[in-house]
C-alpha cells in the first residue's frame, strides 16, 4: 500500500505540480538532507484501493543499528502536505486514511499537516500549534487594511528615515545574514544561532528563486534581514533577524511591509508568519501586523515496538549518569 518516490520522481513532479506550501516541496527536503546527514528525502505514496494514490512528503531518520523506520514530516517547524498526483489537495476522509497507514507502515513518524490546507481529525496523539497567517486572498490592499494604524505609522517612519528593503542576490548574502543572527543569539544569551549556516547555505542552493534573504539596511550597512520561501500559495517567514542598536528605526516595521507587497506580487494567497509560543511581544507584532491565529496539530505515530525501545535506552542512559 505504501512505497518510497525517489528523488527523481519528487523533483519531476514538483515541477509540473508544486506544493502550496515550500515545506512540502524537494528544496526543503534536500536543503535539510545536506546539513543534517541523519535524515534523508523520503517522499512516500501511500495507494488507495480503487482510488488515487496520496502522495506525503516526508524525511526518513536514520534509523540507528536497528534500522527503524522512522520518518518527520517536517523538522525544524515545517509542514507537510497530502496531495494527489495530479496535484490536489486530498479532502479530510482520505487524510485520515493516509495517517492511519502510515501509523500502520512507520516504526514511529511525526506528521505536521499543512495548517491552510484539509485538517485531519483523526485521533492520535499529537501536539497543538498556533501559526499567524496575513490573508492576501483579496489582494495587498485588503490586507494593508488590516494593518494596526501605530504598525502603518512606524513602517512609514522607517522608510522616513532612510530605511530600504529588497532581497540580496549577491554572494555574501549568506555570511551577511548569518552574522545578524549571530548578534540576535547573543542579545539572547545563546553562545550559537538555532539555525546552522550551513543549512541556509543549502536552502540558497536547493531553492532558486523560490528562497530569498532579505535585508532592511540603513546607514549603509544590513540592520534587519530575515529568509523568506515561497511555495505555489503560500510565502513563509522562516527567519528573522535584527540589530537591537537600531532598532529605534524601526527596520522590522518596514522589512514586513516589503515582504507581503512582494507576496503580492507574485501571487500568493497567504502571508505565513509561523508560530510564535512562547513570545507574547513577537505574537503582538504579528498581530498588529494583521495576522490571524491558525490552529493546526503535530500527530505523534509510535508503534509498540519502538515505544519500548525507547523506553529502554532512557532507562540504560538514567542508569549511565546515575
Amino acid at each position: 500500500m505504501i512505497d518510497r518516490m525517489t528523488v527523481a520522481e519528487w523533483l519531476e513532479y514538483d515541477a509540473k505540480y508544486p506544493a502550496p506550501t515550500f515545506f512540502a516541496r524537494p528544496a526543503w527536503a534536500l536543503a535539510l538532507s545536506q546539513a543534517y546527514g541523519s535524515m534523508q528525502p523520503a517522499p512516500l505514496r501511500v495507494r488507495v484501493h480503487g482510488e488515487r494514490a496520496v502522495i506525503v512528503p516526508m524525511m526518513q531518520m536514520h534509523g540507528g543499528a536497528l534500522r527503524w523506520r522512522e520518518f518527520h514530516a517536517f523538522p525544524l517547524g515545517g509542514y507537510t502536505c497530502f496531495l494527489h498526483q495530479d496535484g490536489t489537495l486530498a479532502d479530510e476522509v482520505r487524510t485520515n486514511y493516509v495517517i492511519a497507514e502510515i501509523a500502520r507502515f512507520a516504526d514511529a513518524a511525526t506528521i505536521v499537516p499543512w495548517p491552510l490546507g484539509p485538517q485531519p481529525t483523526i485521533r492520535l496523539g499529537g501536539a497543538e500549534h498556533e501559526t499567524a497567517v496575513v490573508d492576501l486572498r483579496d489582494g495587498i490592499d485588503t490586507a494593508l487594511s488590516g494593518v494596526d494604524g501605530v504598525f502603518r505609522r512606524m513602517a512609514g517612519q522607517a522608510e522616513r528615515r532612510g530605511v530600504v528593503c529588497a532581497p540580496s542576490h549577491e554572494a555574501g548574502a549568506v555570511d551577511a545574514y548569518y552574522e545578524l543572527l549571530e548578534e540576535s543569539a547573543k542579545r539572547w544569551g545563546l553562545e550559537r544561532p538555532g539555525i546552522p549556516k550551513a543549512l541556509i547555505a543549502a536552502l540558497v542552493r536547493h531553492g532558486g528563486e523560490n528562497v530569498e534573504i532579505w535585508f532592511a539596511r540603513a546607514q549603509g550597512r544590513p540592520i534587519a534581514g530575515g529568509v523568506v520561501f515561497y511555495g505555489a500559495r503560500e510565502f513563509f517567514f522562516w527567519s528573522a533577524a535584527m540589530l537591537a542598536e537600531f532598532g529605534r528605526l524601526r527596520p522590522s516595521n518596514a522589512l514586513n511591509f516589503a515582504l507581503l507587497r512582494a507576496a503580492a506580487q507574485r501571487g500568493m494567497s497567504w502571508y505565513n508568519l509561523g508560530s510564535s509560543e512562547g513570545l507574547p511581544g513577537v505574537a503582538r507584532f504579528k498581530k498588529d501586523l494583521g495576522a490571524s491565529a491558525i490552529a493546526y496539530r503535530e500527530y505523534s505515530l509510535t508503534r509498540a515496538p519502538y515505544r519500548l525501545y525507547k523506553t529502554v535506552r532512557r532507562a540504560i542512559g538514567m542508569r549511565a549518569s546515575a
